[in-house]
């Protein structure tokens, strides 16, 4: 990999430093949102140099229009927005992701994907190393640099107090997984590293973010042929027998798993249980700003300024008096409030 690197630093130094930007984004989104943002500038402006700042360049790619189409009723919603100042500096700056997201898919195509391996190896390398720092915090109580999860059940990993790294791990968890598989040519070797990633994922405690990579891995396994049968029940076997002894065994994992999830969701099914979270209240106050605002949504980063509004009072949801959040904590909910049922609809 370094003779690859060296030797696309000799013929195209703005390759190599696109391919090193992109390379190392992983540690950029644990440790600062500053060199975030900072380096998708950067990026983004070798990527409009290598393509001579040609719209055309651009337009010809599909999704690339959709993503437009998406901004622009991004705009519609701007303008229609409740707090227009809250709104416009975030609603004109989401043209920045657009081009982020074609950056990489130009760069990790190019030469017939040539430098798809030195990036995704690279990809591996952080997320093993962010993995096993979830597994020695695990185990004695605070990460590597220090960092100790504030809530029993949950670890916190380089990203600290913000309690994220479950959506930092399922960013990446499906890309390592096929890497892993495709990369190690013994199987047992894929098959321990899909084993340690799914269980540092359910260490984690993020709920929702576990129950997603498990669907995701069992659609996988499931259509994916390269696996024999008896290797995908063993994987399934062993990350269901091994998730099931914490949860019975370990006296936070057991709260959070059994206690707070599975058995209240048991016994009152799931929309009295939504009633019953604190995420229950932010779910129903962006419904009902959606069903206020259905066509534009109330603008990008409204709703914290937005929730606290007496008309979204609904005193079914335990949780109503913490209603207002920066955002509402569901994805869909808060495409459709905040920027309506079209800019949806592309989404």
């Amino acid at each position: 990999m370094l003779k690859e690197l060296e030797k696309l630093k000799e013929n195209n130094l703005n390759h190599f430093c696109s391919v090193l930007i992109i390379s190392f984004f992983p540690i950029f989104f644990l440790f600062s949102s500053l060199l975030t943002n900072l380096f998708t500038i950067i990026l983004i402006f070798f990527f409009l140099n290598e393509i001579k700042f040609n719209p055309k360049n651009i337009i010809k790619d599909k999704i690339i229009l959709l993503l437009i189409l998406f901004w622009f009723f991004i705009l519609i919603s701007l303008f229609t927005s409740i707090y227009f100042e809250n709104s416009v500096m975030r609603s004109i700056g989401f043209v920045r992701f657009i081009l982020f997201s074609y950056a990489i898919a130009y760069y990790i195509k190019f030469d017939n994907f040539g430098y798809f391996k030195i990036i995704v190896l690279i990809w591996f390398c952080i997320f093993f190393i962010t993995s096993i720092d979830l597994f020695i915090e695990f185990n004695i109580g605070h990460n590597l640099t220090g960092n100790v999860s504030y809530m029993p059940g949950r670890l916190s990993g380089f990203l600290g107090d913000e309690l994220k790294i479950g959506n930092y791990y399922l960013g990446f968890y499906f890309l390592t997984l096929v890497f892993s598989i495709q990369f190690f040519k013994k199987k047992f070797i894929g098959i321990f590293i899909i084993i340690f990633f799914s269980l540092i994922a359910f260490l984690i405690g993020e709920r929702a973010n576990f129950i997603k990579i498990i669907l995701g891995l069992l659609i996988y396994l499931i259509f994916y042929e390269k696996i024999i049968a008896k290797y995908k029940i063993l994987i399934f076997g062993l990350i269901l027998s091994s998730t099931l002894l914490f949860v019975n065994f370990n006296t936070d994992f057991k709260g959070r798993y059994k206690l707070q999830f599975y058995t209240p969701l048991k016994s009152e099914g799931i929309y009295n249980y939504i009633k019953g979270i604190p995420y229950g209240a932010h779910f129903s106050t962006a419904y009902k700003i959606f069903r206020e605002n259905p066509i534009s949504g109330i603008g990008l980063k409204n709703f914290y300024f937005e929730c606290g509004k007496d008309k979204y009072i609904d005193k079914d949801f335990t949780f109503n008096h913490a209603r207002c959040s920066t955002h509402p904590h569901q994805l869909h909910l808060e495409v459709l409030s905040h920027i309506g049922i079209f800019g949806y609809l592309i989404f």
